[in-house]
């Protein structure tokens, strides 16, 4: 069988040396039917006498290597698993620059030769590298007796002060519907107090601190040249031209922001998926299908207002036309620290609730919305919304009255959410 068939009925496998490695040895370098990475280095020691002798080297000059194949680190145990298809990458890179803590997964030059778990001429002789290695078999026993030492010592660093891992504060909102109708809500704010609560806070940045709780300290005798780490800091931001400031910014209605966004006159508009619009307009009709409310509903969590009493008659064709009228009419804001210290952003996040009543059996939830509020309102300054919703189209539906809760709120005391209308098409009844 010729040496042309045999190539092409085998495995073909790269061996990529990056950087000083790739000048000086080849970047490239083909084999067939490897089956282990510590195979190919071997290859490369008996083929290239010098490259052997850089690895077994490498460790005096602060240099390590990090193996690499289909984009994952090998550590020495992993020399012995099965090669494969994947291209082998070999690349020089500074001892102490590993990632995620400790060596990680920089492994020494004269380990690599040793394929991790030889430490002596009789190992070298086991996987056939006999002369070249036997010659050098006693500086390298050392040498990787040495870098076996550092690596238990840097597992036992990390054990005893381990780095905190920061959680993932990501999450999904998982929409329900009662009997095809709608659940909608928009994202939290909130204010600027915020991170008092007991949630992480990013309101403010300023110099980071790079040192987790439990990081190693060192002390230095002697005359080092080092870096540093920063421990603690603190940023504060005063203004001097109005040490009596009475608000973070000029309050109004333009600060009043709906689902995170700004409402405007006119159309409807998408404020993170809940339907609203401003307006000044007064609804003061009181029919079948409008109804007057004119209510105040205290800003605190759990306060509640229920039109039960005056419920409206259900429309089937406006089902996706149930709109609800507020406004604040005494402010809303919250003093960062106390009476009379400076006023900042509140906010409150509110839950529509429809429910359905029926000819025959109980009530029953229909439709469901809710939306946050935040921004910076004196007493005085008013801000009229409309809110949009729908709800289920059922049979033997007869009447249908909504239900309003402050689920979560950071607002001054006696501040309120002023309800004046609800029912069907009030938009295009009133404008």
């Amino acid at each position: 069988m010729s040496l042309e068939f045999r190539r092409s009925s085998g495995m073909q496998q790269t061996v990529r040396l990056l950087g000083d490695l790739g000048e000086r040895y080849g970047a490239e370098h083909e084999y067939f039917n490897l089956k282990s990475p510590a195979e190919a280095i071997k290859l490369l020691c008996i083929n290239k006498p010098e490259f052997m002798q850089e690895l077994c080297e490498a460790h005096e000059h602060g240099i390590g290597y990090r193996v690499i194949q289909a984009g994952t680190d090998l550590d020495y145990p992993d020399l012995k698993l099965p090669l494969g298809s994947h291209d082998l990458i070999v690349t020089p890179v500074v001892a102490g620059s590993g990632g995620g803590g400790g060596l990680g997964k920089i492994l020494a030059g004269v380990g690599l030769v040793a394929a991790a778990i030889f430490l002596g001429p009789i190992g070298f002789s086991a996987i056939g590298l006999s002369a070249p290695l036997l010659a050098a078999g006693t500086g390298i026993a050392t040498a990787v007796g040495a870098i076996g030492a550092s690596l238990i010592l840097g597992g036992v660093s990390e054990i005893i002060a381990p780095q905190p891992v920061i959680p993932d504060l990501g999450g999904m909102f998982a929409r329900n519907r009662f009997l095809s109708a709608e659940s909608t809500s928009t994202d939290g704010p909130q204010s600027v107090t915020r991170g008092t609560d007991g949630r992480q806070s990013y309101a403010y940045t300023g110099a980071a601190n790079t040192v987790g709780v439990g990081a190693v300290i060192p002390v230095a005798y002697g005359e080092v040249l080092s870096g540093s780490h920063l421990l603690s800091a603190t940023v504060e931001v005063a203004d001097d031209s109005d040490p009596l400031k009475t608000a973070i910014k000029a309050p109004g209605p333009q600060t009043i922001l709906v689902g995170g966004e700004e409402l405007h006159f006119g159309n409807f508009q998408s404020a993170s998926g809940v339907e609203v619009r401003r307006t000044n307009n007064n609804f003061n009709a009181n029919v079948s299908r409008v109804k007057q409310k004119r209510a105040h509903i205290n800003l605190r969590s759990g306060a509640t207002s229920s039109a039960k009493s005056s419920q409206v008659d259900e429309r089937s064709g406006g089902r996706d036309s149930f709109d609800f009228v507020f406004s604040l009419v005494n402010g809303l804001n919250e003093p960062v620290s106390g009476a009379g210290s400076t006023l900042v952003d509140a906010f409150f996040t509110y839950r529509l609730t429809i429910f359905g009543n029926f000819e025959s059996g109980a009530d029953q939830v229909i439709g469901s919305s809710q939306a946050t509020v935040q921004g910076l309102l004196l007493a005085g300054q008013a801000y009229k919304w409309m809110h949009r919703m729908s709800h289920g189209d059922q049979s033997n539906l007869n009447k249908v009255y909504p239900e309003v809760e402050i689920i979560e709120a950071r607002a001054s005391s006696g501040q309120t959410l002023f309800w004046q209308s609800y029912g069907y098409e009030q938009k295009e009844r009133y404008g």
